[in-house]
């Protein structure tokens, strides 16, 4: 397996902190859930009763509403352009701080508007919720930047590995059976489409010798196989293209969110500095005025020192026994608990009924919360280096092997969407409204014509394209589709004129999707094609018709490849 790409270019706090991230709706959600959690967690009666729990809980979603109205406000005007031109640092501190205060106005004004018991006062929660805010906005800002790098990171590495197979793939067998599997659909879909049209053709004396006719057929009979050729284009032709853009523009599976917190339980360490501040400033201040500050302070770092110990020694068995990372994380989560049980026994020696059940559970999931949140933010120390080799050891070659050839397949089915609805469909479209305009004339040759290119594309329906030169000699062969239909009028510069084989195929594509929207849906008749190039060495096409224009309608497939190569 390759070794991968290098480590991804080195980036600054100021792009981290204050670049996309800076400000994203992501952090605005995990926040505010976040937010409304720690008033049931922090608050010791926020639970005495249902219209308490309900009227704290009312008050969590206002602050998190006025944080949101902020948000848009931010978004809107000084981090507009955040992703181009990364804000200091200082900037986005400030702003979550300036979070913290408004969150904590809204809850704390409310708090005393209806009376409710409180364990902190307006000022101490105003503070500690900017001083939070100022901490965990750009942390979490930092934190989502790595994850996106290391995203980037890990698909830049499955798609080396993936390149290499498909290397492989294509010097095997295995790309001309998986192209064999997809005109073998092709040609059983078309197949009752055609022998319908040839038995039609046989009952009403048009047999593929259609030179040894001796007289023309009805009018009526025109009209007939002009109707089946359109049905067959739109029917049969446009759903088997559209089936197969779709395997084609499948995705790869993503990365799933909780990767996330696997990647906590298999490597990372727990962080007991970064768990003793939170619990710090987020218990201080609520033990202190219940409890007083003997009491308070007995609590707070009782429990520290039992939870920091537990922690301590979970990291040195996990560095001692990496292959059973995963067991002693989750094992100790389970035994940290044993800190709620010591905060709960002292709290009701000294104030009766201060642990009810509701407020141990609150503990708990706190507790479970503020431990992956420090530990996944830990994954900010692991160098590039590292993290690419913890990618690597999960790559796992079948996974490698079942991209490389759904790619593959991809590619095919996108290659024989295109031909199906360009080439296919549109030349069955044409064949139909010659036809139908040779009934009009009474031109025999011209149906003779249309005939015999209708049956040729039913019987061979992805010959692998000809490609011509030059642009000019593709889109002259596309214009030749439509001749007696329209008048197509060609201009190309001579800088655009290629004869890069990508290029040729990719703009005659464009042309002849265009054309076909303009005579089918327009009603054109007639087309001026310009295709030049721009100074950035872009090539533009653009389509001049004298058709309605466009209408009312949902984009199908055609839609979809001009985006696509646009």
């Amino acid at each position: 397996m390759s070794e991968g790409p290098e480590s991804l270019p080195a980036r600054t706090l100021r792009q981290r902190i204050g670049g996309r991230w800076g400000l994203a709706w992501q952090a605005y959600a995990v926040t505010a859930a976040l937010g409304v959690f720690s008033l049931f967690a922090g608050e010791q009666y926020s639970t005495a009763s249902t219209e308490v729990f309900l009227t704290w809980l009312a008050l969590g979603i206002a602050g998190t509403a006025a944080l949101g109205v902020f948000f848009i406000f931010l978004d809107l005007t000084i981090f507009r352009n955040r992703r181009e031109h990364p804000l200091p640092v200082w900037v986005v501190v400030v702003a979550d701080g300036i979070f913290g205060v408004i969150f904590s106005v809204v809850v704390g004004g409310g708090a005393a508007y209806f009376d409710l018991e409180t364990n902190t006062t307006f000022l101490q929660r105003i503070v500690l919720n900017a001083l939070y805010a100022m901490w965990w906005g750009p942390a979490l800002a930092y934190f989502l930047d790595y994850r996106e790098e290391a995203l980037k990171t890990r698909q830049a590495l499955i798609d080396s590995a993936v390149n290499l197979h498909i290397a492989e793939l294509q010097r095997s067998e295995i790309v001309e059976r998986l192209h064999q599997e997809i005109l073998d659909e092709v040609g059983d879909e078309l197949s009752p489409v055609r022998t319908h049209i040839t038995e039609y053709l046989e009952s009403t004396g048009h047999s593929d010798q259609l030179n040894k006719r001796t007289s023309a057929p009805p009018t009526e009979d025109w009209r007939s196989i002009s109707q089946l050729l359109m049905g067959t284009a739109q029917d049969s032709v446009r759903p088997l293209s559209k089936r197969l853009w779709q395997v084609g523009v499948k995705k790869y599976p993503k990365t799933p969110w909780w990767a996330l917190v696997q990647n906590i339980f298999r490597h990372q360490p727990f962080r007991p500095l970064a768990y003793a501040v939170v619990d710090i400033l987020g218990t201080l201040a609520v033990y202190l005025n219940v409890f007083g500050f003997s009491h308070g302070l007995f609590i707070i770092f009782g429990g520290l020192a039992i939870t920091v110990s537990l922690l301590v020694a979970a990291n040195a068995l996990m560095r001692r026994y990496p292959q059973h990372h995963s067991m002693i994380f989750i094992g100790t989560i389970v035994v940290l608990q044993v800190t709620v049980i010591f905060r709960t026994v002292f709290r009701e020696m000294w104030i009766p009924g201060s642990a009810p059940l509701s407020w141990q559970l609150t503990q708990v999931i706190a507790g479970v919360v503020v431990i992956f949140v420090t530990s996944g933010f830990g994954a900010w120390r692991a160098k590039d280096r590292e993290l690419q080799t913890n990618f690597k050891a999960e790559i796992q070659l079948d996974q490698v092997e079942a991209i490389a050839q759904s790619r593959q397949v991809a590619t095919l089915a996108l290659e024989s969407a295109q031909i199906l609805h360009g080439a296919v469909q549109t030349r069955l479209v044409a064949c139909a409204m010659m036809i139908e305009q040779a009934s009009k004339d009474g031109d025999e040759s011209k149906l003779n014509l249309a005939l015999e290119e209708a049956l040729n594309i039913l019987h061979n329906p992805l010959p692998g394209e000809k490609r011509s030169g030059s642009v000019t000699d593709e889109v002259s062969r596309k214009t030749a589709l439509w001749d007696g239909l329209c008048e197509c009028d060609i201009n190309i510069s001579p800088e655009a004129n290629t004869t890069s084989l990508s290029t040729v195929i990719t703009l005659g594509r464009v042309v002849e999707e265009g054309i076909s929207n303009a005579i089918r849906h327009g009603q054109a008749t007639r087309i001026t094609i310009t295709i030049t190039m721009s100074p950035e060495s872009n090539y533009q096409v653009c389509l001049q018709d004298n058709g309605l224009g466009p209408t009312e309608s949902i984009p199908g497939m055609g839609s979809a490849y001009l985006t696509q190569v646009s």
